[in-house]
């Protein structure tokens, strides 16, 4: 009888006509693949596939296998979506991931809308970033997950759905040297330390930007001066010292409306970041799943308004 992985290898072999790219959408080594397929073929006493010049190409056999095994691949999905759904009905949990920027601005307002309607239900959530929750979804530790990833290329393992842009910027207390300026540029940031997130591109971006050595020398020792899995708590630590903030434009202002935090206009810096909901690729979300993204939607769309 054959395996489901051994369905999965047959069908991916057949969909790329090659082992070595088979083997790298299977994640696992070309000659591991190859000796699968000839266990398959031992199983079915036929052969699947054969070779000429350029390709492999599948028989008779092979075709009529592949051709199965997206339908049987399907199903099994189904039903292992099924099954956590009746899962989590049974203990009454959604796991869910979601990233570090997201949890500081939508998660509260989110999981307070879901229980008022979901009072038996407890979201089980965890906070990290796009990789970790990328893998945590992969091991069917959580059901999905919400986050950025300026980096995002096509993904054959998710399925997404774009949830709002986050526009990324400097902040600063209201009467800090920074605000003087007419201009700013990001040669003037980095003579000021930074608290943010865990961040790259932010820190290239600012990085690409600087012209002279000792400009280098204080963005070595500048970016960042505290990374923090979350900026909740750091409005008083901005407004009485000189270190920058650097989150989602409007952060501080939803915060509190009074604070003396300023939004800081850099001439040449620019982040925008496209925030995901994710899921693994033909599963399907649960009733109750679905409730708790649309929680988080409306969260978005509140934070939007003016």
């Amino acid at each position: 009888m054959l395996t489901v992985k051994e369905l999965l290898y047959i069908k991916l072999v057949a969909q790329e006509r090659s082992f070595s790219s088979a083997a790298k959408r299977a994640k696992i080594s070309q000659p591991a693949l190859s000796a699968a397929i000839a266990k398959a073929e031992d199983k079915l006493g036929e052969s699947l596939f054969y070779r000429d010049s350029h390709t492999v190409n599948a028989t008779a056999a092979g075709r009529y296998i592949a051709e199965r095994s997206e339908y049987l691949l399907n199903q099994f999905e189904t039903l292992t979506s099924e099954f956590a759904d009746f899962k989590n009905r049974d203990t009454g949990a959604i796991p869910f991931g979601i990233g570090v920027s997201v949890a500081d601005t939508l998660l509260k307002d989110a999981i307070v809308s879901f229980q008022q309607e979901n009072q038996s239900v407890t979201p089980k959530f965890h906070i990290d970033y796009w990789y970790e929750l990328r893998e945590a979804l992969l091991r069917d530790d959580i059901s999905f997950f919400i986050a950025a990833n300026h980096e995002f290329v096509e993904d054959r393992e998710l399925s997404t759905e774009d949830l709002y842009v986050s526009e990324i910027c400097f902040h600063a207390r209201k009467n800090h040297p920074l605000t003087k300026k007419k201009i700013l540029r990001c040669a003037d940031l980095v003579d000021y330390p930074l608290l943010t997130y865990r961040t790259l591109i932010a820190k290239k971006r600012v990085k690409e930007r600087l012209t002279t050595e000792k400009q280098l020398r204080a963005f070595q020792k500048n970016f960042e001066a505290g990374t923090l899995n979350s900026m909740q708590g750091t409005l008083p630590f901005i407004e009485a010292t000189d270190y920058l903030a650097m989150t989602e434009r409007g952060f501080y202002d939803s915060q509190s409306p009074t604070s003396q935090i300023q939004e800081l206009e850099i001439e040449d810096f620019r982040l925008k970041l496209q925030i995901k909901i994710c899921w693994r690729a033909k599963h399907v979300l649960s009733a109750r799943e679905h409730d708790l993204i649309d929680c988080f939607k409306n969260a978005a769309a509140a934070r939007a308004l003016p």
